[in-house]
């Protein structure tokens, strides 16, 4: 399952009598309940002012803005340093089409446009912005800031927006590109020896978050959020913009609250949460993942879907990890290869519980969708599903044997469970692209979610090592590297971490440079990688929520932006 595979998974393995079966522990672990327990039940959405908002942006804002950005009067330079702002704000997306048209225009001239360009601040938002749309700016444009040592200029420290904007652009390099490195750690540095007297209070703030999460490690609407803040604080804003941003956050909002009602009503009926009690209970913070992927109105449908689909998926994922023995991971499993409800007589009480609810939801989602016109669209989630109880399989033989595969073996198969799965109950709504299109490449094992599942994998493993060790469950990517090349943890988890900064560019790669499916398809690849820091950053934030993750949530769910 995708986001439940990234979890440290708290084992322990206690002796168990279980007659008949060659099986003798049961691992059971313990998860907090829910924080949220039916909270947005009650938290009120007027209709008539939901109306209202989306009125005022459709027929007022979004023409507004439309008319700024297509200025004629402005240059391309300007025209993208409005796409920049407006991404920043959360308000790119009205915008689309547009977007692509002036950046094709201007990439088809670009050198021209920085042949005489000095400006630091300048030439990395233009980086940055065309390789979000598609278009491979050269790394080479940052060798005019190099001196003749072949480093980064020192003066370049005094420029702090520049090398704010040279820090967030250093995320977007691909495999072979050092200069990005060398950008990354020399903004890091001088950032980070920033003091508070050395720039005005709010862009010391900005750099500081900045810093603690780099915008491309944090969800699009979490950045609109903070961005929204800063920009509303800075001289000579624009205050259209300022305005809009405000509004579609709110309206935003809205959607959220309005889809959490539906969500949680729905877990409520399921009732899986009381019967099951070694799940985790988090349809918030599943919700609040889905997010990273789409955060779009438009989406809103798809959110709910995926957000049923993960939680349906996460009670198989505990299942499995937490509470099953062996036999019954494998009847399970034979279930599941059958994808009938009358498979259930063979399986156990609490597991009859678990698969008719992933079967049924399965199936009620795939009847509305085709009541849409939309056919065939969940056999990806059910092709994902039956794969993956394959590797659960597997894991569960390694974790009950105390089994230390070889890395590669462990990889192969811990690395193939990942955020794929989620990808796919993200995508069975989304009309951004012909289904039979998505389908073939989905199929086709396309090399960003290769590359994203291992990426997921790694950070996992080296964060959750001693959790896991700890509780008898060896099957570790540390662990397993450890032991096959005879190493010390510390030098493990240094090659663990190369191997996911690899992973990392190879992504960007095929963000930037694969023209398979449309941009808006590959996007969410990309985007379901950005969620993994606002949980992991700290320490299990799915099975475990800390403050600073109730606080994101609350800043997008329960407190609206004053106008």
């Amino acid at each position: 399952m995708a986001l439940s595979v990234i979890t440290p998974t708290s084992l322990l393995f206690l002796a168990a009598e279980s007659s008949g079966d060659l099986e003798s522990t049961r691992p059971l672990t313990y998860f907090p309940p829910s924080t949220w327990g039916d909270h947005f039940l009650s938290v009120p959405v007027d209709d008539a002012e939901f109306k209202a908002l989306e009125q005022e942006i459709e027929s007022v804002m979004k023409p507004r803005v439309r008319v700024i950005l297509m200025c004629p009067h402005s240059s391309d330079k300007e025209q993208i340093r409005i796409i920049h702002l407006l991404i920043s704000l959360g308000i790119a997306h009205y915008y689309e089409s547009e977007i692509e048209e002036i950046l094709h225009q201007a990439f088809q001239k670009l050198d021209d446009l920085i042949s005489e360009e000095n400006d630091l601040e300048t030439i990395a938002i233009m980086f940055e912005v065309f390789r979000l749309y598609g278009h491979k700016m050269t790394c080479d444009v940052f060798d005019r800031f190099k001196g003749e040592d072949g480093k980064f200029k020192e003066s370049l420290a005094h420029d702090v927006r520049g090398m704010l904007q040279l820090y967030e652009a250093s995320h977007l390099g691909l495999p072979s590109e050092d200069i990005m490195d060398d950008a990354l750690n020399f903004t890091r540095h001088h950032l980070g020896s920033l003091t508070g007297q050395e720039t005005s209070p709010n862009l010391f703030k900005q750099i500081q978050g900045a810093l603690y999460r780099a915008r491309y490690h944090n969800i699009e609407i979490v950045v609109a959020r903070q961005y929204i803040s800063f920009y509303d604080q800075e001289e000579g804003h624009d205050k259209t913009l300022l305005k809009f941003a405000k509004l579609n956050f709110n309206f935003c909002q809205m959607h959220y609250i309005k889809e959490l009602k539906i969500i949680t009503k729905w877990w409520k009926e399921l009732g899986m949460a009381p019967k099951l009690s070694y799940i985790r209970d988090r349809y918030v913070e599943f919700f609040f993942g889905v997010l990273g992927m789409f955060f779009e109105p438009r989406y809103s449908l798809g959110r709910i879907y995926a957000t049923k689909l993960t939680l349906v998926n996460t009670v198989l994922d505990d299942t499995c990890d937490a509470y099953a023995t062996l036999p019954e991971v494998i009847s399970l499993h034979d279930a599941f290869q059958r994808w009938d409800l009358g498979a259930m007589e063979d399986l156990p009480s609490y597991m009859r519980i678990v698969y008719k609810n992933v079967l049924e939801t399965v199936e009620d989602i795939d009847r509305e969708m085709k009541a849409r016109g939309k056919f065939g669209s969940l056999q990806l989630t059910i092709d994902e599903t039956k794969r993956v109880l394959k590797l659960y399989l597997v894991i569960a033989k390694w974790a009950r044997a105390g089994h230390v595969p070889s890395f590669e073996d462990y990889m192969e198969n811990g690395s193939s469970i990942g955020l794929d799965d989620f990808a796919a109950y993200g995508y069975i709504t989304m009309d951004d692209c012909d289904q039979k299109q998505l389908n073939e490449w989905f199929n086709s094992k396309p090399k960003i979610f290769e590359a994203t599942n291992i990426l997921c994998r790694l950070r996992n493993d080296i964060f959750t090592f001693e959790q896991e060790m700890s509780r008898g469950e060896v099957a570790n990517g540390v662990n397993c590297y450890m032991k096959q090349y005879g190493v010390t943890k510390e030098a493990a988890v240094e090659e663990l971490r190369r191997m996911e900064k690899e992973n990392y560019k190879i992504m960007m790669e095929e963000f930037v440079l694969s023209k398979d499916v449309p941009r808006q398809i590959l996007v969410r690849a990309v985007n379901s990688i950005r969620v993994i820091d606002l949980y992991y950053k700290e320490g299990d934030g799915l099975g475990h929520p800390d403050q600073k993750l109730k606080d994101i949530i609350a800043s997008l769910f329960i407190h609206p932006i004053p106008l």
